[in-house]
């Protein structure tokens, strides 16, 4: 995790990796601040409607607010539990947005820019409609 890929740093902390590493985590607790501050009224809201509504269990708010907190949860993947799961999490955008840039930078056209986003959305969209909801 904070070493090179490439080997050839004899087991030590590579700066280079842990920075980008704890930008990274910094990236995801804002996503899940940001998440806490909204999803808080809104449960209160989505329950005292279901309150006064009584819903029947699939039509519930509340149980649907927690079914998109869970999702949001598995998007942030704040400790890495849902790295392997194949569902896009800020860790993937991440990866894909470097390689966006690392191509770019190396062939020096921003003309490759475009059609590298237009490839890493289709990826992403073959993924969806390949990965079970």
């Amino acid at each position: 995790m904070y070493s090179n890929d490439d080997g050839d740093d004899d087991g030590r902390v590579s700066t280079s990796e842990a920075l980008r590493h704890v930008l990274i985590f910094q990236l995801k607790l804002a996503a899940d601040a940001l998440r806490d501050f909204l999803l808080s009224p809104l449960s209160l809201l989505a329950f005292a409607i279901d309150a006064v509504t009584r819903p029947k269990v699939e039509h519930s708010l509340y149980l649907r607010l927690m079914l998109m907190g869970r999702r949001s949860d598995r998007m942030i993947n704040l400790f890495d539990d849902h790295a392997d799961s194949g569902e896009f999490t800020i860790d993937r955008a991440v990866d894909e947005v470097e390689e966006i840039l690392r191509t770019s930078k190396g062939d020096g056209q921003s003309q490759g820019t475009a059609v590298d986003a237009n490839e890493v959305a289709l990826r992403r969209r073959d993924r969806k409609e390949s990965s079970p909801d």
